[in-house]
């Protein structure tokens, strides 16, 4: 029996294979991700090595060149370019579009591990990251307070407004930037550390074994365990005066107090962002990679009223940039077009065919056929 025969015998059958079919399409199509940019990865990774306190011309000799040099030998390189800045050296390594980038990131590493004990001591692990279009942000937003300063602000988002935030679904981490960051400021003597012969990178090692929390094992005691642990971090401005920084010829010990100051102060401002005429801080959303960038857009702004009644202060958040906006305005152009799609070809058809069931029939199969391919596209 030919099947166009036996759809007309077995009209309900059918129909009812078309509705579960529909089911599914729209299934597929809740399921579906809705993101701004395709799901594709540039052949391209990123280094930045943070080395605090040194200019661009010691930042190149000292890690620039050196992770160049040995990068370079990873297959399938293409061209590297770099950036020393002060206090920091951003390197690109650009791969043959194709190439693993899993892979190539992991053989970078390899790499940059093999020279890691050539830094210096105060060089900070080179952080790799291969880029890719969820790294942008989904939500630009500022935030103003009535009440607070910028040191207070920041220190109120850092610890209670970002925890929240990045425990809402998708979300996968949150970046406040701008304001007054607290920075404890030592100046030392130049004349004062000749007079003890001493040198700045003697007073940093001394500094940093002074500021150490190390584990001391586990002690027991009948059937009870306890985590033993020497904690000798800062904490006060007068301890970090009070540190042993050396010794004088005779044995007398040397403090930091006697060869400079200890401030508690601000980092150095780089940038300052406004809304409003009035001084605000940058908050940014990023979205989890496997995360619906509009659902997990919409957490972050419908969890934002009740973060401001929480954080009180005045505290207000300014909406700056959302990418769920873009993707609902495409979103409805494509509807808008896709049903006048839908109406043009059935005018077509109905010209040509001159029977209005045929003609039916071929225009609501063509929507189905799409919707279909919808589950078809959220298996994949």
């Amino acid at each position: 029996m030919k099947l166009s025969k036996l759809s007309i015998n077995r009209g309900v059958t059918f129909g009812m294979i078309y509705l579960i079919a529909v089911g599914f399409g729209i299934f597929g199509l809740i399921q579906l991700r809705l993101d701004l940019y395709p799901d594709i990865q540039f052949p391209l990774i990123g280094i930045v090595t943070q080395y605090e306190g040194v200019g661009p011309e010691d930042i190149e000799t000292l890690v620039t060149r050196p992770i160049e040099e040995t990068v370079v030998s990873v297959e399938g390189v293409k061209r590297v370019t770099s950036q020393s800045l002060s206090g920091s050296s951003i390197i690109f390594v650009e791969f043959n579009w194709g190439t693993d980038m899993d892979v190539s990131e992991q053989n970078v590493r390899k790499q940059i591990d093999l020279i890691r004990d050539f830094f210096p001591d105060q060089v900070s692990q080179p952080l790799t990251f291969a880029f890719n279009p969820s790294m942008q942000p989904i939500v630009f937003m500022s935030v103003t307070s009535d009440q607070l300063g910028e040191s207070e602000l920041r220190k109120l988002l850092l610890e209670q407004a970002e925890p929240r935030l990045e425990r809402l679904p998708g979300v996968a981490s949150i970046t406040t930037v701008g304001g007054l960051e607290r920075e404890i400021q030592v100046s030392l003597n130049p004349y004062e550390l000749a007079a003890n012969g001493m040198t700045i990178d003697q007073i940093q090692s001394a500094l940093a074994f002074s500021n150490l929390e190390v584990p001391g094992g586990m002690l027991e005691e009948g059937a009870k365990e306890f985590a033993v642990k020497t904690n000798a971090t800062f904490t006060s401005i007068d301890q970090i005066r009070n540190t042993v920084v050396g010794y004088t010829k005779t044995g007398v010990p040397i403090y930091l107090k006697n060869v400079g100051t200890v401030t508690d102060g601000f980092k150095e401002i780089t940038q300052v962002i406004r809304t409003n005429q009035q001084n605000a801080l940058m908050m940014m959303a990023y979205k989890q990679t496997d995360a619906n960038t509009v659902q997990a857009t919409d957490a972050v702004l419908n969890a934002l009223p009740a973060m401001e009644k929480r954080l009180g202060n005045g505290i207000h958040f300014n909406i700056l940039f959302d990418q769920s906006t873009f993707i609902n305005q495409s979103i409805s152009n494509l509807s808008s077009t896709a049903i006048q799609a839908f109406l043009l070809s059935g005018l077509v058809l109905l010209f040509f065919l001159r029977h209005i069931r045929s003609a039916l029939i071929v225009s609501v199969s063509i929507p189905i056929s799409i919707v279909v391919t919808f589950f078809i596209m959220s298996r994949m």
